[in-house]
């Protein structure tokens, strides 16, 4: 594979979204994001990462598809298109008397380079922060069953090494009153032993 192409787990990963968003935004906008095949495989030059990116920040703005697909080719809407279409056919399209249209929603401020890459960035760190904060837990609670099992282990070698010393002080006592036994049967003669 080109070093210039990448693939949608990759694009996912760069971009810090799942990779079934991914995929699904692969899908739904696949008249302006083109691919390569690569034998079962999609790949996706790099200047396409950029395309992926601006696709979920709209969506994640909640706007349409409709919005999306001229928004990211640098266009205009279809509306305008058409009317522009129109004047250079000749044809003058009268507006009629003002409706009161409901004001649309504004539609948000474009970002600067930086500020998407901030937003990435930003994305990115949650991202490893959460996989860190996962993986501390993971441990935390390992360490924990650990610290329980050692806790079990000594206790129960504690009460082990309780009975082995009374086992070894009534040896003692065993081998002190055999001693004394010996030492008084010494003293006897022979023939009253």
């Amino acid at each position: 594979m080109a070093e210039n192409t990448k693939k949608i787990a990759e694009i996912a990963g760069i971009l810090g979204i799942d990779e079934s968003v991914c995929r699904d935004i692969a899908k739904e906008y696949d008249t302006i994001l083109p691919c390569k095949k690569i034998g079962r495989v999609n790949v996706y030059d790099d200047n396409m990462v950029d395309r992926f990116r601006k696709i979920a920040d709209l969506q994640a703005q909640g706007l349409p598809k409709e919005v999306i697909i001229p928004a990211i080719r640098g266009g205009k809407s279809l509306e305008e298109r058409a009317s522009e279409d129109m004047k250079k056919l000749g044809v003058d399209i009268e507006k009629g008397p003002e409706k009161t249209v409901p004001k649309p929603v504004p539609k948000p401020i474009p970002r600067s380079e930086i500020e998407e890459e901030l937003i990435l960035a930003v994305r990115s760190a949650e991202f490893s922060v959460t996989t860190m904060d996962h993986r501390l837990s993971a441990i935390r609670e390992k360490s924990e069953a650990d610290n329980v099992a050692i806790l079990d282990a000594v206790s129960a070698v504690s009460v082990e090494v309780a009975e082995l010393k009374n086992q070894v002080h009534s040896l003692w006592d065993q081998i002190a009153s055999l001693e004394k036994y010996l030492r008084e049967a010494q003293r006897k003669p022979y023939w009253k032993r």
